[in-house]
């Protein structure tokens, strides 16, 4: 599902995001009226100093089986393998069905397989890390994904949010945490016995 495509639920958000743009914010739409009843809204935790207590904290919480899930992107993927991640993360470390299927598969073909894992596995919380690394495109992705499935999406930004982004999320409901304290109030730990999500291992000169 790329940012402009048309069938895109965020397809009208795009398009606003392109006509009024961060200069022009005051014509965006007030948030109350792109709220989606009786859900939580998309969330985003900033971390600003990328502290890595969140990065843990998080991790700890990742229980497929009580469909909870995190994905640690792998490291200089980029946008092109997240979808492959979350897979990977739902499936608790398994390879998920017709692997390399779906490593050729574009993303609208990825996207798909991950909405069928995520109400496959009953997944109601879904968390990915080192969403600054990731493109703006995704971004209004994993907030369509929200919205139109079950499983309510958080991201963890570990830096200040850009204009640019701060802006995107103006055209959605969403709520900001920036305490440890709200990170860890969402993400409990997941107890003994639950698998533990771990990054890949690259070289250090690598590792962001």
């Amino acid at each position: 599902m790329a940012l402009l495509d048309p069938i895109n639920p965020l397809g009208e958000i795009a398009v606003d995001v392109l006509v009024c743009g961060p200069a022009a914010s005051g014509r965006c739409p007030p948030r109350k009226a792109l709220r989606t009843a009786d859900r939580s809204p998309f969330t985003v935790v900033v971390d600003r100093d990328d502290d890595v207590r969140y990065t843990r904290t998080v991790l700890a919480a990742h229980h497929p089986s009580a469909g909870r899930v995190v994905v640690h992107p792998t490291v200089g993927g980029g946008d092109r393998l997240l979808w492959h991640d979350v897979l990977h993360a739902v499936a608790d470390g398994r390879p998920p069905r017709a692997p390399s299927r779906t490593a050729r598969g574009n993303q609208p073909a990825q996207e798909r397989s991950v909405r069928a894992a995520l109400k496959a596995g009953a997944v109601h919380r879904l968390t990915i890390l080192r969403a600054h690394r990731t493109g703006l495109g995704v971004w209004a992705d994993l907030v369509a994904l929200h919205r139109t499935t079950g499983t309510d999406v958080i991201v963890v930004h570990h830096a200040e949010l850009p204009v640019d982004l701060a802006h995107l999320l103006r055209h959605c409901d969403h709520r900001v945490l920036t305490t440890r304290a709200a990170v860890q109030a969402m993400h409990p730990p997941a107890g003994p016995g639950s698998a533990e999500v771990k990054p890949a291992h690259f070289p250090k000169s690598t590792v962001q």
